[in-house]
């Protein structure tokens, strides 16, 4: 067999024609990735090498039957196959040893590819490029090098023509390549066969492990592939000898029966390892257990398609990836369609679907990119949403929301990671509220000023969608029933009297959850436009005991923030006209989140208003989270406050903004202490027994949740004339900031037992290339991937030709 092997190889690089293959290949491979523009790595920006393991694939179509196209053909033709019938070789260790020398003269032709890893390494200008998913890619590679080349091999031993067994080898590995996906894609098959006749495709197998990811499908797959035609080739050559075509089917069919029986049972009994450095196709525990539940195709129709900038394309490619992962766990009921849905509609059309699409939360963005001249920009309208349908029900999916594209200081590659890296909890929370077969009752609590106007119109109108709503009039109900899963009260006006707090404080000991948004101090934006300033003064909520005793103490102060929001504020006239500015207004702080806790994590800033602070004190076994806090450089302003403008003269000093890291709000779990213990008469707490059928509870029996926020007005949208303003949106910055995203999150971590929520806590690096390296040197760059390879691979072969002369000169 080895010797074999060494024939074919010396035979192949004795001649031109080898290195001509392998040049041709490498210099395909340079030129496709590094000067042409639709697909050339540096302008990319990413410091990664998928555009080569994209095309790879195609460029191997080609050059491996070109290696393996003599193999077995010239024996045939020149009647040597004859004469090595009559050594003691076997046919398996022919075909084995002609295997193996085309596949190690393919791995010769990849190792040049190695310096596309160096170089783009070295022109990594953040993050670096991802070594795992590189070597997981370059061992698909393989493998699908691998299965080629039995592939060609095959066909080269049913012909004595060379040209001949190049074409079907070619035609052969593009049929098994992408066939099955191309028929899987047939509307026929949407039913529920497509998934699994694309996994008989060799395109399935490689995407999924050149993401990086070893499975052992995958593996087994390659390997019974390459056993399938290596044995084709065995039995073709014995049919050349013997010339019995007699039960010639047989065996190949009983061998393709019993591999596929294997692959079946290895598809329930598998393991695989990430090799990514994030683990970013590693589900999480909660998301597996969603997906197995799954009962009925999910339709997933993903917008995101045609011509679209590096990072938004990147983000497609990370969503369908993910899609698929999904379907991993769910027998493949995930059907995905990518699709411009604005490319076939007039205008009209398009009019109508882009107001449909408002009407469900998304927004259309428009992308700008050079044309291909290099002249005049190109817009177009992108969708970065998807639509998910369950039955009869449908789900939108904003894939940007809370993220927000072309940021001041953050450069727009990080938001769309960042958006990337909340793709799990999107799709796994948009699946399970498809599939919730009862929606949790959520209680708004009123009786203490709190509003039920346009200033909740949007919190309202979310809760709703979202939930069942029920008002809970706190006044004139004594006990609150266990049906409410959480409670959500904002901006109390009034004092809360002991009855009251007695009713929240049993509800929470009972199991119940609450999220508080209070204002301790009174000061609001109207006063402050009016009268060019406002005192900051106490509202007498009288509810400090109840939230010392959970573990909190929520301040009679505000916060001032050098990171802020904008206010629209006069400064003067111009003849007869008013005229405004705006100006970083410090009592406006926008809020970061928890860099841990998926409530927060991975959230933009959170808008906020006269925010106070909040400090923790001793509670046994209470958990204490901070779920948003200030920046870095903030202050505390203790009462009375006088706010005016005079603050805008220090806003730019570093030294007046001396703290950092100023909680305004706090996430509270454990098993909590009744405030009235000990305090509550033998008649009330027999009258809570007996009457309202609630016995009192010194402790919690279970462990519960409060929320503490020290700024009602996250929780309230602005308004305008023509009515409210979409919650977190600012009208003097004119932006969306993440209060809903943060207020969703919220309930969704009290009331939903799915954990869905934990999905939100995956981390991904941003990785790019240093781009004023690579508009600098990018000449030099393209020498070098270009050159270097071709270099080495004529360094290489004028050494082989050199030590081969010496030797035989001998």
């Amino acid at each position: 067999m080895w010797a074999v092997c060494k024939k074919e190889l010396r035979q192949f690089f004795s001649s031109l024609t080898g290195y001509i293959a392998i040049v041709v290949f490498l210099l395909l491979n340079g030129l496709l990735l590094f000067v042409f523009p639709d697909t050339d790595i540096l302008s990319f920006g990413y410091a990664t090498l998928d555009k080569f393991f994209e095309l790879a694939p195609w460029i191997l179509l080609l050059l491996i039957p070109a290696i393996t196209m003599r193999s077995l053909s010239d024996e045939f033709r020149m009647g040597t196959f004859e004469t090595l019938q009559t050594t003691p070789l076997t046919r398996t260790r022919l075909v084995v040893g002609k295997y193996l020398a085309c596949l190690i003269v393919v791995v010769i032709a990849l190792l040049p590819t190695l310096v596309y890893f160096l170089c783009i390494q070295r022109l990594s200008g953040q993050g670096g490029i991802d070594t795992g998913a590189t070597a997981g890619s370059y061992l698909g590679l393989l493998m699908l090098a691998a299965v080629f080349t039995a592939i060609g091999i095959w066909c080269s031993s049913f012909t004595s023509n060379a040209v001949v067994a190049f074409i079907i080898a070619a035609f052969a590995c593009f049929l098994l390549y992408s066939g099955f996906g191309a028929v899987s894609a047939l509307p026929a098959f949407a039913a529920g066969l497509d998934y699994y006749i694309a996994m008989l495709g060799i395109d399935f197998h490689y995407r999924s492990i050149s993401r990086g990811v070893i499975d052992t499908r995958d593996l087994l797959y390659f390997f019974s592939v390459i056993y399938v035609f290596l044995y084709l080739t065995n039995r073709f050559l014995a049919r050349r000898v013997t010339g019995r075509l007699r039960g010639f089917a047989v065996g190949p069919v009983i061998l393709i029966v019993v591999l596929a029986g294997v692959n079946l049972l290895a598809s329930h009994l598998h393991t695989k390892v990430d090799l990514t450095q994030e683990h970013r196709y590693t589900l999480s525990a909660p998301t597996r257990d969603l997906l197995k539940s799954v009962d009925d195709d999910v339709q997933v129709d993903l917008y995101l398609a045609g011509d679209l900038k590096a990072g938004i394309r990147k983000l497609a490619k990370s969503t369908d990836e993910l899609l698929q992962e999904f379907n991993e766990y769910c027998d493949g009921k995930i059907r995905v369609r990518a699709f411009d849905p604005l490319a076939t509609l007039d205008d009209s059309a398009k009019a109508a679907f882009l107001d449909s699409l408002r009407g469900l939360g998304i927004q259309p963005m428009t992308q700008v990119a050079q044309a291909k001249k290099g002249e005049e920009q190109s817009q177009r309208l992108v969708i970065p949403a998807a639509i998910v349908r369950y039955k009869d029900h449908i789900y939108p999916v904003n894939l940007l929301r809370g993220v927000q594209v072309g940021g001041e200081g953050q450069p727009e590659e990080q938001l769309y990671t960042n958006a990337e890296t909340l793709l799990e909890y999107k799709f796994g929370s948009a699946i399970d509220k498809l599939m919730e077969k009862e929606v949790p009752l959520v209680g708004y609590v009123r009786g203490n000023g709190e509003p039920l106007d346009y200033r909740v119109y949007e919190l309202v109108e979310d809760l709703r969608s979202n939930y069942r709503l029920g008002i809970v009039p706190l006044d004139s109900m004594a006990v609150i029933p266990a049906k409410y899963k959480a409670l959500v009260i904002v901006k109390p006006t009034e004092k809360f009297t002991e009855r009251e707090k007695l009713t929240l404080d049993q509800y929470l000991m009972h199991g119940g959850r609450i999220i508080w948004a209070v204002d301790e101090l009174h000061a609001e934006k109207d006063s402050l436009s009016l009268n060019q300033q406002t005192i900051a003064y106490d509202r007498g909520l009288d509810l400090e005991d109840l939230f010392f005793k959970y573990g909190v103490r929520v301040n009679q102060d505000l916060i001032e923030d050098k990171q802020c929001a904008s206010l629209r504020i006069g400064v003067g006239k111009q003849g007869d006209k008013e005229q405004f500015e705006n100006l970083d207004w410090p009592y406006f702080p926008l809020l970061n989140g928890s860099l841990t806790h998926p409530i927060s994590k991975n959230l933009d800033p959170v808008y906020s208003q006269f925010a106070g602070s909040i400090d923790t004190v001793k509670a046994p076994g209470i958990r204490k989270t901070v779920l948003l806090q200030s920046s870095a450089n903030a202050r505390r302003v203790s009462t009375p406050a006088l706010i005016t403008f005079e603050v805008l003269k220090y806003k730019e000093d570093p030294r007046y903004f001396n703290e950092s890291n100023i909680p305004v709000a706090m996430l509270l779990e454990g098993q909590f202490r009744s405030l009235f213990a000990n305090r509550v008469s033998s008649a009330v707490a027999d009258s809570l027994a007996n009457v309202y059928h609630e016995p009192f509870l010194p402790e919690a029996t279970a462990a519960s949740r409060v929320i503490v926020c020290s700024d009602a007005d996250i929780f309230m949208n602005e308004m305008t004339q023509r009515g409210p303003l979409p919650l977190g949106f600012s009208r003097d910055n004119n932006y969306t900031f993440a209060n809903r995203d943060f207020i969703e999150n919220c309930l969704e971590y009290m009331v939903n037992p799915s954990r869905i929520l934990e999905t939100r806590s995956k981390d991904l690096t941003l990785r790019l290339l240093d781009t004023v390296r690579v508009e600098r040197d990018r000449t030099m760059w393209q020498f070098v991937n270009i050159g270097l390879p071709l270099i080495l691979v004529v360094l290489g072969g004028y050494v082989y030709q050199l030590v081969r002369r010496r030797r035989y000169s001998k």
